[in-house]
């Protein structure tokens, strides 16, 4: 049996700056969210549509990088090195067009992608004159994504948190100046906050690309002499990074309805949930980690073929779920309402968001153990399912249930957060029947296990 000692520190290895790099990047998002909070109620709310656009484009490349992580994180753990370099240029040829066109097609029509959630003709203007300016850094998002991959994939979360660290520092500084003003410099607002997210990205790409390719790094000694597309890795990938975009995304494209519902309670409750969900960031950077992890080692285990390590890691990083649920549900509990005055001066909105807090902590528990659950059913090349779930889970439940609750019943608004809710516990229950149903934790056990990879390439034979 694997020396617990040993699995402990490599698991805290790659959890711990996994969780520290969403941390960091919350923490720019809630004190930008903080500038942004001392703006108007409308700009708050054209923020907050302009976002949800931001949103879906951001989570699709992310969503794919972390499914091709499976594909790079099996190369690696079979110490094909090269391998997985190239699978890493052939995702990228995958990702760069498709994000290119999709930002051109943003920059075009931003005011019928935000009249989705708003037909204030304030609103639309801000958020237009928001999207213009921050679509123009949004393809080099796919680069940033896939070489967060590439290292979280070897196990290596480090790098990732310094690039993070690095581009939310430039992010912090510049926000405050460029949205609010300093002394004879004038804060330009919500452009000033799109220039400083346009900063961020650059900065990020920038280290980025310098940390994975530079000399000394272990990827340069592996170059590619000679790049070729090769289709069987190119479905591959798309056959793993499609379904989890497609996932990953789902709750933006949804929050595209959200945003409706809620901004038919009024302005000042839209608000208010935006400031809620930057204060909620807490815990979604605390839980994040446990995807990256859960993908990262039980890939890692199922390229060296280590059943011992696939098994081990599971219940280890369970055990590190109820630790860090513990510590958001306190977090909500007790310091919720302190954070909010940070994020905002307006009490309407602080009471509005505290009561949102509040109900949250009822979900901190299922949101979490999902993503271990959805880490272990993608690595071992049921991508689709993580999908279905999020499926049912979002728009079966969510949308659905927020349209009730909103349109049809006029319930009070507290009603929506227990929507919400009841989504968490509806995905981790029908992801905890998987891991049951498909044996998941036994899949190296089984006696055809050679790579059964539904014809994966080199890395899973």
């Amino acid at each position: 049996m694997r020396d617990t000692k040993k699995l402990n520190q490599k698991i805290l290895r790659i959890l711990v700056p996994a969780i520290l790099e969403n941390a960091f990047l919350t923490l720019s998002d809630m004190i930008l969210t903080g500038y942004i909070g001392r703006l108007s109620v409308t700009e708050i709310s054209a923020y907050g549509i302009s976002t949800r656009v931001y949103g879906i484009y951001f989570s699709i490349l992310k969503g794919f990088a972390i499914g091709t992580m499976v594909i790079f994180a099996r190369a690696f753990g079979a110490g094909k090195r090269k391998e997985g370099l190239n699978y890493y240029f052939q995702a990228l040829f995958i990702a760069f067009p498709v994000a290119l066109v999709a930002a051109v097609l943003i920059w075009v029509f931003p005011q019928p992608l935000l009249s989705t959630m708003s037909s204030d003709s304030t609103l639309l203007t801000y958020g237009a004159s928001f999207l213009r300016i921050h679509v123009l850094t949004y393809p080099f998002l796919a680069i940033i994504h896939l070489n967060s991959s590439m290292f979280q994939a070897d196990g290596n979360t480090k790098t990732p948190l310094y690039i993070a660290t690095i581009g939310n520092l430039v992010s912090m500084v510049l926000g405050y100046v460029l949205i609010l003003g300093i002394g004879p410099i004038q804060g330009m607002g919500l452009q000033g906050a799109a220039i400083t997210n346009n900063l961020r990205i650059i900065v990020m790409l920038l280290v980025g690309v310098y940390l994975l390719f530079n000399r000394n790094s272990v990827y340069r000694s592996h170059e590619l002499s000679k790049f070729n597309l090769d289709m069987g890795i190119i479905k591959e990938l798309i056959r793993f990074g499609v379904p989890t975009a497609i996932g990953n995304s789902f709750w933006n494209f949804a929050a595209v309805f959200l945003s409706t519902y809620i901004l038919s309670y009024g302005q000042q409750f839209y608000a208010a949930y935006q400031i809620g969900l930057q204060a909620e960031g807490f815990c979604d950077m605390m839980s994040s980690g446990f995807l990256t992890a859960a993908m990262s080692l039980s890939s890692l285990a199922i390229g060296a073929k280590d059943a011992d390590m696939f098994k081990a890691s599971y219940k280890r990083l369970n055990y590190y779920c109820y630790i860090i649920c513990g510590i958001n549900m306190l977090f909500l509990l007790l310091f919720s309402k302190n954070v909010l005055h940070l994020l905002t001066d307006k009490m309407e909105l602080i009471d509005i968001a505290h009561v949102y807090l509040l109900s949250m902590i009822a979900s901190q528990f299922p949101q979490m153990k999902s993503k271990i659950e959805y880490g272990y059913i993608r690595s071992i090349g049921f991508s689709t399912l993580p999908t279905i779930i999020d499926m049912v889970g979002i728009w079966g439940v969510r949308v659905f249930g927020c349209y009730l609750v909103s349109s049809v019943f006029h319930l009070d608004i507290f009603w929506i957060w227990m929507i919400v809710n009841a989504d968490q516990w509806v995905r981790y229950l029908l992801s905890a029947g998987v891991i049951i149903s498909k044996k998941v934790l036994r899949y190296l056990d089984q006696p055809h296990f050679s790579f059964q990879c539904e014809g994966q390439v080199n890395a899973c034979k």
